[in-house]
């Protein structure tokens, strides 16, 4: 999935901008967590009236929380559009589009036998005390918590009970990115 984040930053000059002679555009960028955080670098040069020329150099942080429905581990960042335009006389609005590719939502995902994986987690059946029964088999849901996800709408999305939940996951409150572990048996 792609998506396109814009930016939008002023950058005030202590001189007044008679017109942008040249401009350009550097990006930096990491992933920390579920933050795409970064600098843009703008330099260049621009005129104070029409024959006094000044340099600029600015570098304009950024940060976005990506939220972790999202994988986003495998991601390509990069500038999809630029563009500026002088206001009052002595301001630089830059506007730029950054475009992201490689953005994966993350499912609940169904399993079976004992073990499940999300992500790079991995949840055995000891370390969750699933009542065995030899006549049946346990498989879970791994539900992570979404923005207007409650309790009551969770049991009624995977058909389950309170006490079914409980037995699984320690439930005093639920937060956006919880992970719920969703057991269901079969014979």
């Amino acid at each position: 999935m792609n998506k396109i984040y814009s930016f939008k930053e002023e950058i005030i000059f202590k001189t007044n901008i008679y017109d942008i002679i040249s401009i350009a555009l550097d990006k930096k960028f990491s992933i920390e967590g579920n933050n795409i955080k970064g600098i843009f670098q703008i330099n260049g040069e621009y005129l104070i009236n029409d024959k006094e020329r000044e340099v600029f150099n600015y570098q304009l942080p950024y940060i976005n929380y990506i939220d972790d429905i999202y994988d986003i581990s495998k991601i390509n960042i990069d500038i999809d559009d630029f563009y500026y335009e002088i206001k009052d006389s002595n301001i630089l609005v830059i506007n730029i589009d950054l475009k992201v590719d490689g953005i994966e939502e993350v499912r609940c995902i169904d399993t079976t036998d004992e073990l499940i994986t999300h992500k790079e987690e991995t949840i055995t059946n000891e370390e969750i005390n699933t009542p065995k029964d030899n006549n049946k088999y346990v498989s879970y849901s791994v539900c992570i918590v979404r923005e207007n996800d409650t309790i009551e709408s969770i049991i009624e999305k995977y058909n389950t009970t309170l006490e079914n939940i409980k037995k699984y996951n320690v439930i005093n409150e639920i937060n956006i990115g919880d992970k719920i572990i969703i057991p269901y048996e079969r014979n």
